[in-house]
């Protein structure tokens, strides 16, 4: 009895987390806490502290208040109420500018060099880490340039700020859509089509993934199929002009980085906290891929359009193409697969797979009104379970699942509380547990048929729930390097090394489950699945390195391209496909979200994941509880704290290589 109740007790949330869930929280909150800041800045200038430990609790009162501010910034993506959605964005926006002015500020700058040259010899680990990465962060800004310069940068960053939220956020407030009739329609899943709004006997049709990936895959009508193609690929062009928004935004970035000394912004990231040191060395990286996935796309669309007397494959008819083909060449059929996954049987059973192989207990929790925002949105406590004792609350996390009208359109893991151990002088190390949350875009339940997911679904989700374990399991003493703060070229490497997993029979067992009978996955099936994984790939990884390519281009020295005309181009040169109107600049979301000279790091890190996930098919036993820990405790328990190399090295007690990557295109 004992033991339930302090279960039962270390399953709530922090008693400080809650979420602003009105338009009007949100702005009152939001004054009061960046006045409080102000004044917490202005106590810091000069200020000359006696020991260490001051210092870090100086920086540490402000937690409670990134908190708020994080959970207030989170309500953009989520809230159901457009007002909310509204007043989290301008919240945003004058964060971001109470950021971008104190950033600059050469004051606080010299304090904090003043404390590191007095308590250098003091510091020990992550302090001397905390320091060294605090001051290079401001470094990096600019903070050793002069004033004129400071400002300037000042200025440039808080815009490019308001344009990224402002560009991120036209995304997630698409309201595109269209009108099909039944017939226009025809062999999509009549229980979907149920579901649909309907007008004067048309179907409303709009451009969320859970709409597509019913549509793209299995629609009789070409036209349909290019119709719906191009409102897709132009989304965020009109009304947003979010294509405007990514050039003016590019502007910037090149001035900035000329403000900074360096001949291309990319350079300029690539100087800081990446793997890849240099923008060479990514280009490099790029030219080893190219020539093999050009050869292999092109193979992959002859073998398509051949089998379907085609002389050419279009873009709009991949899907349903290669659709077909699967289920006349392999006999797979993705709809006979989705009823082995429904939703809320594959949660559980994943979750499992997490428990079995990291060594975690995870229960669902029940959250207060002010701790959620929409009632499909489910609550788990992970608890560590290395040992008998299931009390030791490791942190928590959110699942929020469906599509709705606002919401952010794609699959991210977003950390609300970082994982941290508060400074005391007691000595007293109890760490301050993290919360997270994961959202999706799945399949949508039916009157008939409950919420099955497609393969790609399932392999998001397991994807999704690594950066999820990635973000709960750190142990780190400052939140500075809590979770995924790691090189961005690695911050994939964990989650798509869970993809693996996808593809193993012993896996496919434990979390297939058939909607009606409850059988798992049949071995006939499991193959065709796994036969599955690397069929044209040739054409999916092609994509990436247009991607990549686009990215890198725009971020150049180069002044005369056009971000418009330079993706089509870049297009016409190296996809073996024919491809209908679109405008990637309206809605190339990760160039404004974070990733900008950045997006080689899906490719970079996959070539890692693949070595992490042989490590595991090596010992026989892909939930090795051993390696699991082992990998717990050299990648995930890491957090930021060390490089992606080093943690490599720990894990496989040799240097990574991509020999396990490039097996797959032998």
């Amino acid at each position: 009895m004992i033991v339930l109740l302090l279960l039962a007790a270390s399953m709530a949330l922090p008693a400080n987390f809650d979420f602003p869930l009105t338009a009007g929280s949100i702005t009152t909150q939001c004054a009061s806490i960046l006045e409080q800041y102000n004044g917490w800045y202005t106590d810091f200038i000069g200020r000359d502290f006696s020991t260490k430990n001051e210092f870090f609790q100086h920086f540490e009162q402000t937690d409670d208040w990134d908190l708020k501010l994080e959970c207030m910034d989170f309500m953009q993506y989520v809230h159901p109420e457009q007002s909310v959605r509204e007043a989290s964005v301008e919240a945003s926006k004058k964060v971001s500018e109470f950021g971008n002015k104190w950033s600059m500020n050469v004051d606080v700058y010299n304090t904090i060099d003043k404390f590191h040259t007095q308590f250098k010899s003091e510091l020990e680990g992550e302090e001397q880490l905390y320091l060294q990465r605090t001051m290079e962060g401001y470094k990096h800004k600019g903070i050793h340039l002069d004033k004129d310069t400071r400002d300037k940068l000042a200025a440039i960053s808080q815009k490019l700020d308001e344009m990224s939220i402002n560009y991120g956020n036209n995304l997630n407030e698409v309201t595109d859509h269209i009108f099909f009739t039944k017939e226009e329609l025809d062999g999509v899943a009549s229980d979907f089509i149920d579901t649909l709004e309907e007008k004067d006997g048309e179907y409303k049709i709009t451009t969320q993934y859970d709409h597509i990936n019913m549509i793209m895959p299995y629609c009789n009508v070409e036209n349909t199929r290019k119709t719906l193609s191009k409102l897709f690929g132009l989304r965020g062009k009109e009304p947003f002009g979010n294509q405007n928004i990514l050039k003016e935004t590019l502007a910037l970035r090149k001035e900035k980085a000329k403000l900074l000394g360096y001949s291309s912004y990319r350079d300029y990231v690539l100087s800081h906290r990446r793997m890849a040191s240099n923008a060479e060395q990514v280009d490099d990286f790029v030219t080893q891929l190219l020539d093999k996935m050009k050869s292999a796309s092109k193979s992959d669309k002859d073998i398509i359009a051949k089998h379907f007397n085609k002389d050419d494959m279009e873009s709009w008819n991949l899907s349903y193409y290669t659709n077909l083909y699967k289920k006349e060449v392999l006999q797979y059929d993705q709809k006979l697969v989705q009823e082995y996954f429904p939703l809320e049987t594959l949660l559980p059973n994943l979750l499992g797979t997490f428990e079995d192989i990291f060594s975690l207990h995870i229960k669902e929790v029940s959250v207060n009104p002010d701790q959620s925002w929409h009632d499909s949105v489910k609550c788990y406590a992970v608890y560590d379970n290395t040992s008998d004792n299931v009390c030791n609350l490791i942190g928590h996390f959110y699942v929020d699942l469906y599509p709705r009208d606002g919401k952010y359109g794609h699959a991210a893991a977003f950390t609300l509380k970082p994982a941290y151990i508060p400074t005391t002088n007691s000595g007293d190390s109890t760490r301050s547990t993290p919360v997270s949350a994961m959202v999706c875009n799945f399949t949508r339940p039916t009157k008939e048929k409950p919420s099955l997911l497609t393969f790609g679904e399932v392999e998001t989700f397991f994807h999704e729930l690594g950066h999820i374990f990635h973000q709960l399991l750190s142990i780190n003493r400052f939140a500075m390097f809590s979770g995924t703060s790691v090189e961005l070229d690695f911050v994939e490497c964990p989650s798509q090394a869970l993809e693996n997993w996808c593809y193993e029979e012993e896996f496919l067992t434990r979390i297939s489950s058939h909607y009606k009978t409850g059988e798992t996955i049949p071995v006939e099936l499991m193959e065709k699945i796994k036969k599955n994984k690397h069929m044209f790939n040739g054409l999916h990884y092609i994509r990436q390195l247009m991607f990549t390519i686009y990215d890198m281009k725009l971020h150049s020295s180069d002044n005369t391209m056009d971000a418009e005309q330079l993706f089509d181009q870049i297009q016409s040169e190296l996809s073996p496909l024919i491809h209908g109107e679109s405008c990637m600049a309206a809605n190339f979301g990760h160039l404004m979200g974070g990733y900008e000279s950045g997006y080689y790091g899906y490719l970079w890190s996959e070539v890692y994941a693949a070595e992490v996930f042989q490590h595991f098919k090596d010992s026989g036993d892909i939930f090795n509880r051993e390696i699991g820990l082992h990998y717990r405790r050299c990648i995930l328990e890491k957090g930021g704290t060390e490089n992606g190399f080093d943690m490599m090295n720990n894990l496989l007690g040799r240097q990574p290589n991509n020999d396990a990557f490039m097996k797959a295109f032998e």
